[in-house]
C-alpha cells in the first residue's frame, strides 16, 4: 500500500513538473519576439507613411523653366501673385493674394473677383507689401517687371516664373502654361475650349450682320497721346482681327500692321483718313477730357462712323489688357455695337 502511494506521489510530482515546464514553454523569447513584431510594424507603419508624404510631397514638386531661370512649385500652390496676370487666375478659378495697379489704373473687370486685395504697383513696385501677401508662387507678365535686379528681389520672396514679351499675342499658351504651374491644366482648356465656341458664333453673326465692313479703334491716352490700332497682334487686333476676323481700315494696315504693339501714334492731322464703317474708342482716365474734346470736334464729327452713328465707346480696362476673361469682355462688346 504505502509503495503504491508513493508511487502514486511520484507521479503526481512528475506531472506537475511537466505542467509547469509547459507553461514555462511559452517562450520567453518567442513572446519577446511578438512584440518586437508588433512595435516594427508600428514604427514601420509610421515610416510607411512618412515615406509616402515625401514621395508624393517630391513627386507634387515640378520644375518649370524660364527666361529667367528654373523654379521648383508645388503641384498645387495655394497663395498665387500674378502680375497683371489676375485675369488668368480668375478664369481658372483661383483667387490671386494681390492686384496689380499701374498708378491710377486698375482692372476694375475683375473688382467682383479680387475685391479689394493688397495692391502691387507695377510703375513703382513694393516689395514688403508682396512679401507681407505670403504667396507661394509669383507670375510676372512681362519680362521689363523682372530685369534690373527685380527678379532677385521677387524669387527671395517665392518661386517666380517670368512669361516673356509675347505673352499678350500667345495669350493661349500662356494660359495653358498657367495651367501647368497651378495644376489646372483641365480648366485651362474648357477656358479655351469655351472662348473658341464663343468666337465661332460671333464670327458668323457678325460677318451675317456686317459683311466685309471695316472696324477701327481708336485709344485717347493721358498724355493727350492718341493711338490707333491694327494688328494681327496686341490687345485690340488679337480679337478684332485675328479671332474674329474683322476688316480693318486701310489706315490701320497702312500705319498700325504687323509690328509687336499693334497700334501707331497718330496726330490729329491723321483722323480723317480713318475711314472706317465703324469706330471703336476707349480712352484713359486722364484722357477723358481730351476724348471728349475730340469726339465734339468738326474733325471727328466728319468721319463716315460718326455720320453714321456708328461710333461706340468702350471701357478701357479690359481692352487695354489680356487674359480669356478680358477677351470674352471684348468679344461682347463687339456683338452688342454691332449685331442689332
Amino acid at each position: 500500500m504505502r509503495n503504491l502511494r508513493d508511487h502514486l506521489l511520484v507521479c503526481l510530482i512528475v506531472l506537475v513538473f511537466a505542467v509547469l515546464t509547459a507553461c514555462g514553454s511559452t517562450n520567453p523569447a518567442s513572446s519577446t519576439q511578438d512584440s518586437r513584431s508588433d512595435q516594427t510594424a508600428e514604427a514601420s507603419g509610421d515610416n510607411q507613411a512618412s515615406t509616402t508624404t515625401a514621395q508624393q510631397d517630391g513627386a507634387q514638386v515640378n520644375t518649370f523653366k524660364h527666361d529667367f531661370g528654373s523654379i521648383e512649385v508645388p503641384a498645387h500652390p495655394q497663395r498665387i501673385a500674378g502680375l497683371y496676370l489676375e485675369d488668368y487666375l480668375v478664369a481658372l478659378g483661383i483667387k490671386p493674394v494681390t492686384q496689380t495697379v499701374i498708378g491710377s489704373f486698375s482692372l476694375k473687370y475683375l473688382q467682383s473677383s479680387i475685391g479689394d486685395l493688397p495692391k502691387v504697383d507695377t510703375s513703382a513696385i513694393d516689395y514688403e507689401a508682396m512679401l507681407a501677401a505670403r504667396p507661394d508662387l509669383i507670375l510676372l507678365a512681362f519680362p521689363s517687371y523682372a530685369n534690373d535686379g527685380n527678379y532677385d528681389k521677387f524669387s527671395s520672396i517665392a518661386p517666380t516664373y517670368v512669361f516673356g514679351a509675347d505673352a499678350p499675342d500667345q495669350w493661349r499658351e500662356a494660359l495653358r502654361t498657367i495651367g501647368e504651374l497651378t495644376g489646372k491644366q483641365a480648366e485651362a482648356e474648357k477656358v479655351l475650349q469655351s472662348y473658341d465656341s464663343k468666337v465661332k458664333d460671333a464670327k458668323a453673326k457678325l460677318k451675317a450682320a456686317i459683311g466685309d465692313e471695316t472696324v477701327g479703334f481708336v485709344r485717347v491716352r493721358s498724355n493727350k497721346e492718341i493711338r490707333l490700332y491694327g494688328g494681327p497682334g496686341g490687345y485690340v487686333g488679337n480679337v478684332l482681327y485675328t479671332d474674329l476676323g474683322l476688316n480693318p481700315p486701310q489706315i490701320a494696315k497702312d500705319l498700325a500692321w504687323g509690328d509687336d504693339s499693334g497700334m501707331a501714334v497718330i496726330s490729329q492731322e491723321v483722323i480723317p483718313e480713318i475711314t472706317a464703317d465703324h469706330l471703336f474708342i476707349t480712352y484713359d482716365e486722364g484722357g477723358k477730357d481730351l476724348a471728349q474734346e475730340l469726339i465734339n470736334s468738326s474733325i471727328w464729327k466728319s468721319l463716315p462712323a460718326v455720320k453714321n452713328n456708328q461710333t461706340y465707346e468702350v471701357s478701357m480696362d479690359h481692352w487695354m489688357t489680356f487674359g480669356p476673361l478680358a477677351y470674352n469682355k471684348k468679344v461682347d462688346d463687339v456683338l452688342q455695337a454691332l449685331v442689332k
